[in-house]
């Protein structure tokens, strides 16, 4: 029985070792990589070419892309929304997923809403790149703080959430934490 008890012990080592392994690799992947790796952060931009040009079209790069913050050496993949021409972007923090059909698949989004800070460090530094289809713009952004405009961004966003979502669409609105979402506002640099 005490040997049973020492290989269980050891094969149980073994495995916290190789998660400690592998999470300690996924870590630094994802920061020598270029760009995002999938849904997680990645490093800084390595590749693309820099667009100089004033953006003339927000519209292009509306939906999702993947933008740095100047000097945070992480990146991210986010959604920008357009409303009368302006391109926002949304760090959603509990007011789309929390109202999302999925049921396990939220306690992960949970645990990366803990863990998201980006929106915090904007507010320090609004320096941004913004990647999409190998181009890289140069821009800032800057925290929506007016009440009215972030309930039209809300509902905006609720309405293209429950397209996207559809026949399902989202649930009510969170009244719980958590429940907020920020949207900045992208501007020329």
């Amino acid at each position: 029985m005490r040997t049973l008890k020492t290989w269980l012990t050891r094969i149980a080592l073994g495995l916290t070792a190789m998660v400690g392994v592998g999470v300690v690799v996924l870590v630094v992947y994802q920061r020598i990589s270029d760009g995002p790796t999938g849904p997680l952060t990645g490093g800084s931009f390595s590749s693309g070419e820099v667009v100089d040009a004033p953006v003339e079209d927000w519209s292009e790069l509306e939906g999702d892309f993947e933008f740095e913050l100047v000097g945070q050496s992480s990146s991210r993949t986010a959604g920008g929304i357009l409303v009368d021409g302006e391109l926002y972007i949304t760090c959603d923090l509990g007011f789309i997923w929390s109202r999302l059909p999925f049921g396990l698949s939220r306690n992960v989004l949970n645990l990366i809403w803990v863990f998201k800070t980006w929106h915090e460090k904007a507010l320090l530094d609004g320096r941004i790149r913004i990647r999409k289809d190998g181009r890289i713009h140069t821009a800032t952004i800057e925290h929506v703080e007016d009440p009215r405009l972030v309930e039209a961004l809300k509902i905006s966003l609720e309405e293209l959430a429950n397209e996207y979502f559809k026949p399902k669409g989202l649930g009510p609105r969170p009244t719980q934490e958590p429940n907020d979402i920020w949207f900045f506002r992208v501007k020329q640099s």
